[in-house]
């Protein structure tokens, strides 16, 4: 796998989008996405763009991958994950799965992301609306790294690294937010209809 990992990152861009795609559809590579981004976003700062574009297109398409193998071979599939985590996550994606995908590409290691994406396939959520929340968020998560990189260079990574919990606490205070915000509105609905 690390020759594998060598030769696609000799390509630019090209083995950047291989890498998201191979990465996101299940194939564990060594070093993962971020760091390759980090990586050719330091190198190459006028492309960082390109780069967080090529990125979220090649994560994107590894997503549907396993969106995919929800949707045709979900059974099979849902039963190999553990029953609580399973529960939990479909919740999730019924409740809002524009959210959940949302949260499962932008949080921070260690949320399960291709449970989400089984999940996605599994409860027939609308392709469009996978595709468009799964690459708005993988673009703005690598999008970020990728200036993340062109600012800080090789001290990007432990910076991003340091500072996990904070994007996490952040990203869960966006979500709550957003859930109480639903959650009022819905009240005040129903009140307006008594």
């Amino acid at each position: 796998m690390d020759g594998l990992r060598a030769t696609l990152l000799a390509l630019g861009l090209p083995g950047l989008f291989l890498i998201a795609l191979l990465d996101s559809a299940g194939v564990p590579l060594p070093g993962g996405v971020d760091i390759v981004l980090m990586l050719l976003a330091w190198q190459q700062p006028s492309r960082f763009l390109l780069a967080a574009l090529a990125a979220a297109a090649g994560s994107t398409l590894g997503c549907l991958v396993l969106y995919r193998v929800g949707l045709t071979g979900g059974d099979v599939a849902m039963r190999r994950l553990d029953p609580a985590k399973r529960e939990w996550v479909t919740a999730k994606v019924r409740e809002n799965d524009i959210l959940a995908m949302l949260v499962a590409v932008l949080a921070p290691p260690p949320l399960p992301t291709k449970i989400f994406m089984l999940v996605a396939g599994f409860v027939r959520m609308p392709r469009l609306r996978f595709v468009v929340a799964v690459f708005g968020g993988r673009l703005i998560r690598y999008g970020g790294e990728a200036y993340l990189a062109v600012r800080l260079g090789d001290q990007a990574l432990a910076t991003l690294q340091s500072h996990y919990p904070t994007i996490g606490g952040v990203l869960a205070v966006g979500v709550a937010s957003y859930l109480g915000l639903r959650w009022l509105r819905k009240r005040r609905a129903l009140s307006a209809v008594r």
